[in-house]
Formats: C-alpha cells, structure tokens, sequence
C-alpha cells in the first residue's frame, strides 16, 4: 500500500504501481505480541493464552520493575483491551511506582 486516496488505493506490486478504485479501505492489520521479547526480558508467560504474569493491581510483571500495559496484558486475547479498559493501565503503574517511592503518602 502506497497511498489512500478519496477514491482510489496505489499498491506497490511486483509488476510495478497498480491503482486500484474503491469505496472504502479497512485497516484490518493483524496483530500479537512479541512473546520472544517478553522472554528475553524474564516475563513468564500462561500457556494457552500466553498472558505475561502481572499484577492485576499494579501491572507489575514477575520481573520487578517492568510494568505491562495495553493489550500485551491480555496476551493472545488481544480483543480483551481497548481504549475503553486500557486506558487506566497508566494510572494503575504510576499508583504503584509513587507507593514504592515514597512509601508514607501512599494512599492504600
């Protein structure tokens, strides 16, 4: 894909550009997680789903100090997180990283 226009798409194809009309393009990537890239960093994976070990609370992986946030917590579930539900992770890692760094104003 080279370019999306108003009615048409510009491939890049072996034979060389091709433009193709259309009414509508949908962006249907696949994606999964780079469960290689967990496991060089030591974060455990639950087999089937290949869900990393976190906290539910604070996000923290079995590896101290590395939070997970987004649809990488859902694993190969990745339709389990959306901008809805995700959108509090942050929230949830940075409660934890303030009660660890200052542990008497926590709020508990």
């Amino acid at each position: 894909m080279l370019e999306i226009l108003p009615e048409s798409v510009r491939l890049k194809t072996p034979e060389g550009e091709k433009t193709l009309k259309n009414d509508f393009v949908f962006a249907l990537t696949g994606y999964h997680p780079d469960y290689e890239f967990l496991k060089s960093l030591g974060i455990r994976t639950q087999d089937p789903d290949m869900r990393p070990e976190c906290d539910p609370k604070s996000l923290e992986s079995n590896v101290p100090g590395i939070y997970l946030a987004g649809v990488i917590i859902a694993g190969a579930k990745t339709g389990e997180i959306f901008i809805e539900n995700g959108r509090f992770h942050g929230q949830q890692i940075a409660a934890d990283l303030k009660a660890k760094l200052h542990p008497a104003t926590a709020v508990i």
